[in-house]
């Protein structure tokens, strides 16, 4: 099997270099536009008259795309230049916000453009998030895949979950034409900070031509599912990859059960009572407490060892979800949110496994069929928290949530590298 070097193998580098920095604009440019876009859509449902029906559409329609076309997005990210195509990508997003933005604005937009625009926003983000995670393993030296995942996680934490909701809600109070184009302009910047990253190698014409470079056959059907299928059998091939992708996918579950959940237990007429602004000022507890660990996860990593910081990380995110279950005050609920944040100690490992692991010409397929199973969790988690929920109450959903992260914690930390480089229990 071919691989990518370990750590180990690559002499020690210290910087991350220019093209990083620019892929870290991006990757803040986006994911502002995201925090934005993904307040702005719902409520401007609610606005248009779509009630609960009209908002479930929307959602569902930003989702969708993830089931549909996840593998074939991450097909066409290794049979192309993966930085050309987010350049594409987030162009055609430009697009489809200013025309969603236009059209507010005269009037003439209802739930059904809101529902086109969630999915072709969706189509993107799939081919977008795959290019991206495939992109950072060009750009810096094996030995700093942590410190360059940790930044994005920071870049990330604080643009899409800390700045976007509160400035999407600052322009819808303006006006959701405004909130849209605003939208539009930001990924109209990224667009410009990745033309400063340098082309990649991406599919010769030949291999392009032929269906990739590990696949003999045409281009025709046959060789799009024989890709796919190849992508797939590396994931499923390697232990630790697929231990992860189905530990990752328990843990979405869990996390759209309990936020599923949380609003009925915090808001009125839940036992926590709090106001709507309240409430949210708590859930930046997490945000905060995620930059945090964000910032520190690589020098944690290299010191502790890979797989501490993974027992770390699960153990926060079981005691941010059962804290709360058992004991609902408001003190606990905001010490349990402060818990998850430790949840990026997880990603950083996971992400940078994948990427050292996984050879560049697959990166794209096998980084899609895990994003599939990892994000194919989220809407089953937020099905169940309404099923126990109504039946049963907020609380038990949050007990259940804190035990399935306890269920995967074992397999995800023995199948976790000691450190950086060392061999994986089992891993083919």
């Amino acid at each position: 099997m071919t691989t990518t070097p370990l750590a180990s193998d690559s002499p020690p580098t210290t910087t991350l270099g220019r093209p990083f920095v620019w892929l870290w604009h991006a990757c803040a440019g986006s994911n502002l536009a995201d925090g934005i876009y993904q307040v702005a859509l719902p409520v401007t449902a609610v606005h248009l008259g779509g009630g609960a029906g009209g908002v479930a559409l929307v959602a569902a329609m930003s989702r969708a795309p993830w089931l549909l076309f996840a593998l074939f997005s991450g097909l066409l990210v290794d049979r192309c230049d993966e930085r050309r195509l987010m350049r594409i990508v987030n162009s055609g997003r430009v697009v489809v916000l200013g025309t969603t933005a236009l059209l507010l604005a005269l009037g003439r937009a209802d739930i059904a453009v809101l529902a086109v625009a969630a999915f072709l926003l969706g189509i993107g983000e799939t081919v977008f998030d795959t290019a991206f995670h495939t992109t950072t393993p060009g750009l810096v030296a094996p030995n700093q895949l942590e410190r360059a995942n940790s930044r994005l996680q920071a870049a990330e934490i604080t643009t899409n979950q800390m700045a976007g909701p509160p400035v999407g809600g600052m322009l819808l109070g303006l006006s959701a034409g405004l909130a849209f184009g605003a939208t539009a302009l930001l990924y109209l910047a990224t667009v410009l900070a990745l033309l400063a990253l340098p082309a990649s190698g991406g599919a010769s014409p030949a291999a392009s031509a032929s269906g990739g470079p590990d696949h003999p056959g045409g281009a025709g059907r046959a060789g799009v599912l024989a890709d796919i299928r190849t992508g797939l059998a590396f994931l499923f091939g390697n232990r630790t990859l697929l231990v992860y992708a189905l530990g990752v996918g328990a843990l979405n579950l869990a996390w759209a059960a309990v936020y599923a959940a949380l609003p009925v237990l915090a808001l009125p007429p839940g036992p926590l009572g709090l106001s709507s602004a309240s409430y949210g000022s708590l859930l930046m507890v997490a945000g905060v407490s995620g930059l945090v660990v964000s910032l520190l996860s690589a020098p944690a990593i290299s010191r502790l060892g890979a797989r501490l910081c993974m027992a770390l990380g699960l153990a926060g995110m079981a005691a941010g979800f059962l804290l709360p279950g058992v004991r609902p005050t408001v003190a606990v609920l905001g010490v349990g949110l402060g818990c998850t944040g430790l949840l990026i100690l997880i990603n950083v490992v996971t992400v940078s496994y994948r990427q050292r692991t996984v050879p560049q010409h697959l990166l794209g397929r096998v980084t899609s069929a895990y994003r599939l199973i990892a994000f194919g969790c989220l809407p089953v988690g937020s099905a169940l928290a309404g099923v126990i929920g109504s039946h049963f109450g907020p609380r038990p959903v949050l007990v259940l949530a804190g035990c399935v992260v306890c269920a995967v914690a074992v397999p995800m930390t023995v199948y976790t590298r000691p450190a950086v480089g060392g061999a994986a229990p089992q891993a083919s």
